[in-house]
């Protein structure tokens, strides 16, 4: 559910700069892929944009597997190497536990046994913001647009608009999460990536829906 909101949201967005001549011609939208979520066009240049329906809007939820003794990652793409280079797997693997998920038939987990895993793997670690602008710098992308929130630059103004820059905490969370509540073992291990609400970012002054007095940026 929270996918399909989120990619309305990126619909809208991506209607509402077409509507305003602002889309490249044939370019479409990056939808749930590892590619940037919108291509506007300024000044003859082509601009990627990344799109988030708000703050509880998560920068890549990851999925993990442990096999003989060591943490990986199900699927590797540019968001798994990102959590690499920050460290994720590292402080994974240096819980240093056997999850149950893992290592005992499948079959025969208990709740018990997944509330042991659930508890020796979740957990909360703070990112360097920089580590998310230089992300994105190499997907060539430096403008972001949340929901609520407005129209910001990511590692640096690129275009010279007169944004502010998203500037916040950034929280990866690990999570043991539940996928069906029957059979028990249906639970998977998981690393996202959040902005910490209680560090979040002001306000921009910029904002493509020119919501709550904001000011649509000098795009145009």
């Amino acid at each position: 559910m929270g996918y399909n909101k989120g990619d309305d949201y990126e619909q809208s967005i991506f209607d509402l700069l077409t509507s305003k001549g602002l889309i490249v011609i044939g370019s479409t939208r990056g939808g749930a892929g590892n590619l940037t979520d919108i291509k506007f066009s300024f000044d003859f240049q082509e601009c990627n944009l990344e799109v988030k329906l708000d703050l509880d809007a998560d920068y890549g939820q990851k999925m993990l597997r442990w096999d003989n003794g060591i943490w990986s990652w199900c699927v590797e793409d540019a968001v798994t190497l990102f959590y690499t280079s920050v460290g994720i797997l590292n402080i994974i693997n240096a819980k240093n536990f056997i999850p149950n998920r893992y290592s005992i038939p499948k079959e025969e987990i208990t709740c018990q046994q997944k509330k042991q895993d659930q508890k020796a793997f979740e957990d909360e670690v703070e990112i360097d913001i920089n580590s998310l602008y230089d992300f994105y710098s190499s997907k060539n992308c430096y403008y972001i647009q949340i929901g609520g929130y407005g129209f910001y630059h990511l590692k640096q103004d690129i275009l010279s608009l007169g944004t502010s820059q998203f500037a916040c905490k950034m929280k990866l969370r690990l999570r043991a999460k539940t996928i069906h509540s029957v059979p028990i073992y249906k639970y998977g291990f998981y690393a996202v990536l959040k902005v910490d609400k209680k560090k979040k970012p002001k306000k921009s002054y910029y904002d493509l829906e020119q919501k709550d007095g904001r000011e649509f940026p000098t795009i145009i």
